[in-house]
């Protein structure tokens, strides 16, 4: 896919790694204004930045704990001081920590909604406010088929992404008279740092899925270039899922 998005202005968190990383590499290839948030990993932000960077010189990356208002104002400034505006945001950043709710310690379930849905909504406040004031833009959400349907021994993850998913369709509603979108993407199943360890996940995610084939990374990034460009304008409070699993 080749779109032109030199003029979108995109925050994209948690995106060192793992499927943000993908989603950064085909908004860069495809020319946008690219900012990687990292919490922790310098060295994987930076090493990204360098490969995006032979193509596009217009990235740039970002260390913020999202989960913490202070730092998300840092990213917030820090991109409106070198951006001048924002036009997309991703809330990407998911976390698992697994456990049977019986055996769930208040840590566990508090680290996975912080990190997951808290941090959406930390963004999406302060960020809309440049949006507002641009008369434009996009939220775009991550969250998961899990949060649809649950997760047996995931109570926290599936919670936190059902979370999204509400608070996705409320801020349709409150952001629609301000011409900005907020949609939700559930990627396929694929692996990634929170379950490569798990083969039995992968043996499930495939044979749910009614084509009978595995997810591609491409799916998801060719997906948000094209939901990122101007032909999709008038789309708001959905659910993408994009894969062949049934519900």
């Amino acid at each position: 896919m080749n779109i032109d998005l030199s003029e979108k202005v995109v925050v994209v968190t948690g995106s060192s790694r793992g499927l943000g990383s993908v989603m950064v590499r085909y908004l860069a290839a495809n020319s946008a204004q690219t900012i990687i948030n990292y919490k922790s990993n310098q060295k994987a932000a930076e090493e990204l930045l360098s490969e995006i960077s032979e193509t596009n010189d217009k990235c740039s990356i970002v260390q913020a704990d999202v989960t913490k208002e202070d730092e998300v104002k840092v990213l917030y400034h820090t991109v409106i001081e070198q951006y001048g505006r924002v036009d997309i945001l991703i809330n990407n950043v998911g976390v698992c920590d697994d456990n049977y709710i019986q055996f769930m310690s208040l840590e566990q379930w508090n680290h996975v909604l912080e990190s997951n849905l808290y941090s959406t909504f930390l963004c999406s406040r302060l960020f809309s406010k440049a949006m507002i004031k641009n008369g434009r833009g996009k939220i775009i959400n991550i969250a998961s088929l899990k949060g649809q349907i649950g997760s047996e021994g995931q109570c926290n993850y599936s919670a936190s992404k059902a979370g999204v998913i509400g608070l996705t369709k409320a801020l349709a509603r409150e952001f629609g008279g301000y011409n900005i979108s907020v949609n939700v993407v559930c990627p396929g199943f694929v692996m990634t740092d929170l379950n490569r360890d798990n083969k039995n996940k992968a043996d499930y995610a495939l044979k749910m899925s009614a084509m009978n084939l595995e997810y591609s990374l491409s799916d998801l990034g060719n997906f948000i270039v094209y939901f990122c460009s101007d032909y999709v304008k008038g789309i708001s409070g959905r659910e993408f899922n994009l894969d062949s699993r049934i519900l």
